[in-house]
Order: C-alpha cells, then structure tokens, then sequence
C-alpha cells in the first residue's frame, strides 16, 4: 500500500510560508534508507504543502548535504534555496531578519511525519522539542526573529521555559503527540533522533523501518520474512527502481498463481503466489522509505489484489473437481463453502470499521493476538505450501476451509459481544471520528 497516513497526507492550512533548514553540520550529508536526512526533510515539507524551502549548509556539510536523488524534482514540486553559511552566526542574523512564518527544522535530525503535521496543523506558535534536544519549530516571523536575536549573542544548552514563554511558544514532546498511526494499525511515539557526525546507524535504521511496517500482522509477516523483506527493501532504496514497479510485479504474481492452481501446478503457483506476497510488503515499505509515494497505485494495488486469495481458491477447488464446481458435493462444496467464509469474513470485518472507527483486528489486544495466526491470505498461503510440500494438498485445503470458518465465527462473535458492550455514546463517537 503506497498511500501514507491519511492523518499526514496533508495540513488543512499549512500557514507556514517556507522552511529553513539547519544543515550546517556533517551529519546532516549522512545517507539513510537511500537519501540524506535533508532530503527526507524536504520530501515531508513537500508532502504537506510547503513549496519553498531554504537549506543553509557549512563549507563541511554542502557537497553531503546537496545530494539529491535523481526522482526528487520529479515527484515534488518544491524551490530549493541552497545557501552557505560561513559560521552558524550568519545563519541567527539572517534568521533574525526574516518577515514571514517559517519552519525552522536541523539537518541533522530524522522526523516522525506525525512531528512535522502538528507544526503544521497547529500553525505558528508552536514546538516540539525531543528529551535529547532535537527540536522543530513552526514561528511567526516575529518569533524568529527574536529566537535568532537571542541566538546571536548566546547558545540555549537547556533551551529555558522562560525563552519560549517570552517568545510565545507552546512546547511539546514527541510523546505528547497522537501514537496510533490508522492507515498501518500501529501504536508508536513519534520520534525527532539527531543523527551522529560518525559511528553506527542501526539504531535509527531500525526505528524508520519499523515506523513503515504494519502493527498488527500475521505470524508469518512478523516471523517468517520479516528480516527478508527489511533486507531486500535496503538493497532497493540505493537504487533507482521504484515502488510502483513492485506493486506491478506482485499484482501480477498474485495472479499469476491462479492459472498454476487451475492446471494444478501448485510447487510453481504457491512459489510465484509467494513472490507476490513478498513484493506487495516491499513496495509499501520502499514508498514509504523513499517517500515515493502514489495514491492513485495504492487504489490501484488495493483493488486489483483484493480477488487474489478468493481466486486461489476457486482455482484449487477447480482443479481437485475437474472443473465441476457446479456440483454441491465433495471438494466442491468445500470451496463454496470456503469461498462464503471468506466473504462473509471480509464484510464482517469491513462492517465493523464502519460502525466503530476502527479495524477489529486491532481492536483489543484479543484481536490482535488472533489476528497473528487468523485466516488470512498469508496464512491460508502457508497452509496450501505446508500440503504441497507433504504432498497432501487435499488435507491442507481442507484445514484452510475450516480455518476460514472459524476465523468467521470469531469475528462474528466479537463483532457482537464489542456492539452489545459499548454504549450509544461510544458508538456515536466512534462513527464520528471514523
């Protein structure tokens, strides 16, 4: 899925004319996940709807930080005003002189999308400043001038509540601001990490990769080829390939398996139904990474991946009737009946975020904990290759059918006991927010 959050996708009134961007220092020209952290910046901004934006550089950080990928002027529409900065007291005097409300963000710090969104929502006036001291402002023009007159003369080590009263700032920490993340179920702290001029990276590697990785997932996601796709994902950020090229190929791959379960070639359609299901994770996550992102090839995935399980049954169950599906008996009638429950499921579930607002799968910890071994298609997939590996396919398909139902059945009983629990007022704010 390539969409980002739909709570980040864009700032109602950006009311920032432009940002600035402290990239005076040499970390500021380190490379993460296939880009700088000024560039990450600027692809943000752009995102959010800011179309200027000025980035000050030292002798030290200008050739490290300037690097661009070559995609950048082609997915974002956004001036760069590269600027070299003698000493980082040219920077305060020019921030001292400046007439219109800024973002203020350092080139050295990797943001949580969700940081730069409430700068933006919230207008000027406003703060968020990291337990480490990485900050990111949103000012008025009059506060950035006094900020940068306060600069001139002094450095701010502890950054004192009295400045920010003074300036009429309001402060916040990360953790003050929304964890849970709807378009990836995921429950996380936004993150502002200053990035170090040398030494190791994995701590920080780790947290953006997690950052674009779905909170509630199957076991086989979260066990079986987590590390997998992490890995095949860093190789292809250093690239130019881009992630609509892997939504294309595991569109295909996803239906490219129903003819091979048709003709009952199942080693080869399980082999190409998983190459499938491995790119559909890598194209997310390398959008995500790369913030190169498509809303229009995220409808696209959703819509034309959606079938692909419901296929894969209807060709297994071809295949082991001889093309008789048409007879309610035997292998057939376990693929009707496979079939009913998997829709019936998916509309149980589509119900239940329309009425409450939220995805049962995440609804409760309960449903988190089911939904690691739920039938789903990553589970159902492993499932039919565990038979074609014994050589039992038939065993196999059955403990997908009645796996289906069960999962059925439980969704169906939560979804009760959760509406006969909550009250009206719930009820009604949930649909609310939804």
């Amino acid at each position: 899925m390539h969409s980002p959050d739909d709570r980040t996708k864009s700032a109602d009134d950006p009311g920032a004319g432009y940002a600035w961007i402290n990239a005076t220092g040499s970390a500021a020209g380190r490379w993460l996940w296939g880009m700088t952290p000024v560039e990450r910046q600027i692809r943000e901004l752009a995102r959010l709807g800011l179309s200027r934006v000025v980035i000050w550089v030292s002798e030290e950080s200008a050739d490290s930080a300037q690097r661009l990928r070559e995609d950048l002027r082609r997915l974002y529409q956004v001036d760069l005003d590269f600027r070299i900065a003698t000493g980082t007291e040219q920077l305060f005097s020019a921030l001292a002189e400046v007439e219109e409300d800024l973002l203020l963000l350092e080139g050295e710090g990797v943001y949580d999308e969700r940081i730069l969104f409430h700068l933006l929502r919230q207008g000027s006036g406003v703060g968020v400043m990291d337990r480490e001291g990485v900050s990111a402002f949103h000012l008025r023009a009059d506060q950035a001038r006094g900020l940068g007159r306060v600069l001139e003369r002094e450095e701010l080590p502890e950054r004192t509540a009295s400045l920010w009263a003074d300036l009429g700032m309001e402060i916040r920490t990360p953790d003050e601001l929304e964890h849970y993340v709807p378009s990836l179920r995921l429950t996380m702290s936004p993150f502002a990490i200053r990035v170090p001029a040398e030494g190791d990276l994995r701590s920080i590697d780790h947290l953006m990769y997690r950052r674009t990785f779905k909170g509630v997932i199957d076991a086989v996601a979260r066990y079986g080829y987590y590390h997998l796709v992490r890995w095949l994902t860093r190789q292809l950020c250093r690239t130019e390939l881009t992630p609509n090229l892997f939504t294309l190929l595991s569109v295909f791959s996803i239906w490219g398996a129903v003819p091979c379960f048709v003709a009952g070639h199942f080693g080869v359609g399980v082999l190409v139904a998983w190459i499938g299901v491995i790119f559909d994770s890598v194209d997310g996550k390398l959008a995500r990474l790369r913030l190169h992102l498509s809303d229009a090839m995220g409808t696209f995935e959703h819509i034309a991946a959606m079938p692909g399980l419901g296929l894969w049954y209807a060709a297994t169950g071809w295949h082991l009737t001889g093309g008789e599906l048409l007879r309610l008996d035997g292998w057939a009638l376990v693929t009707w009946v496979l079939l009913a429950a998997f829709l019936l499921d998916k509309c149980a579930t589509g119900g239940f975020k329309v009425i409450f607002g939220k995805e049962l799968f995440d609804y409760r910890p309960l449903d988190a904990a089911f939904h690691l071994v739920a039938a789903r298609r990553n589970i159902s997939l492993a499932l039919m290759t565990l038979g074609v590996l014994v050589g039992r396919l038939e065993p196999a398909f059955a403990a997908v059918a009645v796996w289906t139902l069960a999962t059925l059945v439980f969704h169906l009983l939560r979804f009760a006991w959760i509406g006969l629990t909550r009250s009206e007022e719930e009820v009604s704010a949930a649909v609310a927010g939804s």
